[in-house]
């Protein structure tokens, strides 16, 4: 990026959005000091502030980078789709990982639940443990689907699951109860 033409630049947006350095400087929280040395092509804004300053001279950030007001948005709408496609794959696979935690949470907890029941024959008795493996997991995603709902973020039905995960032990331990006292009576 050369200096000189971003300077120019700045200075002839500035000035066509008809504001002075110090209005400019205001809008982006620097000094007009600072304006003052880009436009003379003395130095470059602090990677931080290029966002708020393309968006104070309205332009596009490729447009300030460039130095150049383009007619064709062709650039950054490819940009923003890039941005999209990203987004959405990111999206993709966070909800892969949380049904694949979920699924084998719930494999896991079934197959403690069957190795824990303790069947006693003689007596007609069933003991079990508590599965902890759903247990704790299955409160986990409920609050971290409360967060992603308090973030505004996509939780995939996370609290759901987690509430799942919580019911599914509870309702394996009372229907394994409840075909022991059937057999029991019989």
């Amino acid at each position: 990026m050369d200096a000189e033409k971003f300077g120019c630049f700045v200075a002839d947006r500035r000035k066509e959005l008809k504001m002075t350095q110090k209005d400019l400087a205001a809008k982006i929280q620097v000094t007009d000091k600072a304006v003052s040395k880009w436009e003379r092509g003395l130095g470059f804004p602090d990677i931080n502030t290029i966002e708020f300053l393309a968006e104070a001279l309205d332009v596009s950030i490729t447009e300030l980078m460039k130095s150049e007001k383009s007619n064709s948005t062709t650039m950054d709408e490819t940009v923003e789709n890039v941005i999209q496609v990203a987004k959405a794959d990111i999206e993709e696979r966070h909800k892969i990982i949380i049904y694949t935690f979920a699924g084998t949470t719930v494999l896991l907890t079934i197959l403690e639940i069957l190795l824990g029941i303790d069947w006693n024959a003689e007596k007609l008795q069933l003991s079990a443990g508590i599965p902890w493996v759903a247990i704790i997991p299955g409160v986990l995603m409920i609050l971290y689907g409360i967060i992603c709902k308090l973030r505004g973020k996509k939780s995939f039905g996370a609290a759901a699951i987690g509430i799942c995960m919580l019911l599914i032990p509870i309702i394996l331990l009372g229907a394994a109860f409840l075909v022991m006292g059937i057999f029991s009576g019989l």
